[in-house]
């Protein structure tokens, strides 16, 4: 059995906050993630090939921003608390899961997830991938925690063909709202079945304003893995939590 997860800050880390973090839920709200790219003090900015990347502070709070679009918030006194939504859904059904002994993480932003996983499940081999050198060097520098583990600067489907006997593989590869091409790809997945450990579980953070998309791929995933495919959308966000597991 794991520890019980600590989805909420204390109550006195959010009183200056309130604006921008729900008392409630413990989670960002809605006006800091529309007006992220305008708040706050710069404390990183780095623009090539088209890509430009910000690290933002204010309080507490310290976000990543990828083309203006807000990848990752951590608070900074505790950097593994899950702040978005999707995420704290998420966490909800790890907790609901055995601790996995082997974690492939594909996409690290701000390393909200990886944050989280490192101090949930300590013993387990958790590897990140992350094909942007300068996105990794800003985890390292203004989000990571002291515990390290396994970065790869690598393309994902690189890092996949190697990967062997993982308990969860966590897909988080949007940077922006439209999906690269390749995650409606049937050969991608189903290198991900065969990274798989049996019983193994992919977890997919996958941004739609499009039913089609959804069902394309679900279409797919069923294709490869045989198996119905849980979907749950984030109410209020393009979000959706997709969990499909390797039975056969």
């Amino acid at each position: 059995m794991t520890k019980s997860i600590a989805l909420y800050p204390c109550w006195f880390m959010l009183n200056t906050m309130n604006k921008y973090i729900h008392g409630s839920s413990g989670l960002i709200s809605r006006h800091f993630i529309e007006h992220s790219s305008s708040l706050g003090q710069l404390l990183y900015w780095h623009n090539q090939h088209g890509i430009n990347i910000q690290v933002r502070e204010h309080q507490q709070l310290r976000w990543l921003l990828i083309n203006n679009t807000l990848q990752s918030v951590i608070l900074t006194r505790s950097p593994q608390v899950l702040l978005f939504p999707h995420l704290a859904y998420l966490a909800t059904i790890w907790q609901q899961r055995p601790a996995p002994k082997k974690i492939l993480e594909l996409g690290l932003g701000g390393g909200a997830i990886r944050n989280f996983l490192l101090k949930q499940y300590p013993q387990a081999q958790l590897t990140s991938v992350e094909k942007n050198p300068h996105i990794i060097d800003c985890y390292q520098d203004f989000f990571a925690l002291n515990e390290q583990g396994q970065i790869y600067c690598e393309d994902a489907q690189t890092v996949l063909k190697s990967a062997v006997n993982i308990d969860w593989i966590i897909l988080d590869l949007f940077s922006e709202l439209d999906a690269p091409r390749f995650l409606f790809d049937q050969c991608f997945y189903q290198t991900i079945y065969e990274a798989l450990a049996q019983r193994g579980i992919l977890f997919i953070n996958f941004l739609s304003q499009h039913s089609s998309q959804l069902t394309q791929l679900q279409l797919v995933l069923k294709r490869v893995f045989g198996e119905a495919v849980s979907i749950k959308k984030i109410t209020g966000f393009v979000n959706h939590i997709v969990v499909v597991e390797k039975t056969l």
